[in-house]
C-alpha cells in the first residue's frame, strides 16, 4: 500500500519532492518506495531524466486504476463509517461561460447536492495554471491537451447579433456597412464570415477588436456593433430579445469547450465525477435551448 501511495501521489505532482510533502516523507523514501513497487511489478513507471519525472506508457495506463482504487476505499470508508465530509472540488471556467453559461445554473447544483464545497475560478484563455490545483477545467480548443483526460462539452457554431433597432430593416446583404465587433485570437473572424456570406466583398476593418465574448455582446447589446460570437454566449440574449441575429449564416468551427481533469488530481473521486456528469448534463440541455433561440429568422433580408 505504501509504494501505491508513492506511486499516486508521485505521479499526479511529477516530482518525487512534492510527492514527500504530500506523504510526510522524504523525497529518498518516496523514490526508494516506487523502485520497490516498480521491482515487483518488473517494469519502469516513470522516467527519470535530469531531475524530470515523467509517467511510462504503463505508468499512464496504471495511475487511474491507482487512483480509483483508492478513491473507492475513501469514498466506502465515508458511506459505511461516516467520516470525513465532501471534499471541496475546483472548477476553472473561461470568464465569458462562467458569467453567461455557468453561473446561472449552479443553484441547481446547489440544490441537487447540498452538501457539495465548490471553488471556481476564472481564467481568460485555456493557459495551464500555475500553482493552483484545479479538478475540473473547462478550456476552448480543439481538444488536443495532453495533460488529462479530455471529454467533449459544448460544441458550437458561430454567429452574427446586433440589436434590433441598429439592424433596422436593413437586409443582411449589407452587414459590411455596420460597425464590426471581432474576438482577438480566435480562428472564426469575420473574414470567413463574409467569403461564406458575401464572397467579393471588401471586409471592413472591425470597429471594435476584444478578447471576451463577454465584451462583444455588451457591446452589441448597446448598439455599438454586430458581434461575432458563439450561439451558447448569444443564447441569453436572443431568449430576451435584447439581440437578434444578424445573418442566417452561422460558421461552423472544430472548437468547442472541453472538460479537462488534470492528471495531477484524482478525477475518480466521487464529487469530481458528481460534477462532471452534472455539467455534461446542463451541455446536453443547453444544446436544446441554443437550437431553438437561434432558430429565430434574423433580421429582414
Amino acid at each position: 500500500m505504501n509504494w501505491l501511495r508513492a506511486f499516486d501521489a508521485s505521479a499526479r505532482h511529477g516530482s518525487f519532492t512534492l510527492a514527500a510533502k504530500e506523504l510526510g516523507l522524504t523525497p529518498s523514501a518516496v523514490s526508494y518506495q516506487v523502485r520497490g513497487l516498480e521491482a515487483q511489478l518488473g517494469h519502469k513507471l516513470f522516467r527519470r531524466d535530469h531531475k524530470l519525472l515523467s509517467l511510462t506508457r504503463l505508468g499512464h495506463a496504471y495511475l487511474p486504476v491507482v487512483a480509483k482504487a483508492f478513491a473507492d476505499i475513501d469514498a466506502t470508508t465515508c458511506n459505511l463509517f461516516g467520516k470525513g465530509t465532501e471534499q471541496e472540488v475546483t472548477l476553472r471556467c473561461l470568464t465569458s461561460l462562467n458569467l453567461l453559461w455557468l453561473m446561472p445554473l449552479l443553484g441547481d447544483y446547489r440544490k441537487q447536492y447540498p452538501a457539495s464545497r465548490l471553488r471556481v475560478l476564472s481564467s481568460s484563455w485555456s493557459e495551464l495554471s500555475q500553482g493552483e490545483s484545479i479538478d475540473v477545467d473547462i478550456r476552448y480548443g480543439d481538444g488536443s491537451w495532453r495533460d488529462g483526460p479530455v471529454l467533449p462539452l459544448l460544441q458550437n457554431t458561430v454567429i452574427a447579433v446586433a440589436t434590433p433597432s441598429l439592424l433596422g430593416t436593413s437586409p443582411c446583404s449589407e452587414l459590411d456597412r455596420l460597425p464590426l465587433i471581432e474576438m482577438t485570437g480566435v480562428v472564426d473572424t469575420w473574414r470567413h464570415f463574409f467569403a461564406l456570406h458575401a464572397p467579393g466583398v471588401t471586409v471592413p476593418e472591425p470597429a471594435y477588436k476584444v478578447d471576451q465574448s463577454l465584451i462583444a455582446l455588451e457591446l452589441a447589446n448597446r448598439g455599438l456593433g454586430v458581434a461575432l460570437v458563439a450561439d451558447v454566449f448569444a443564447q441569453p440574449y436572443l431568449e430576451r430579445g435584447t439581440l437578434r441575429r444578424a445573418s442566417d449564416i452561422a460558421l461552423s468551427t472544430q472548437h468547442g469547450h472541453y472538460l479537462v481533469l488534470p492528471s495531477d488530481r484524482n478525477s475518480h473521486r466521487p464529487e469530481v465525477s458528481t460534477l462532471v456528469d452534472w455539467l455534461q448534463t446542463q451541455a446536453h440541455l443547453t444544446a436544446e435551448r441554443v437550437a431553438a433561440a437561434i432558430a429565430t429568422p434574423p433580421a429582414a433580408g
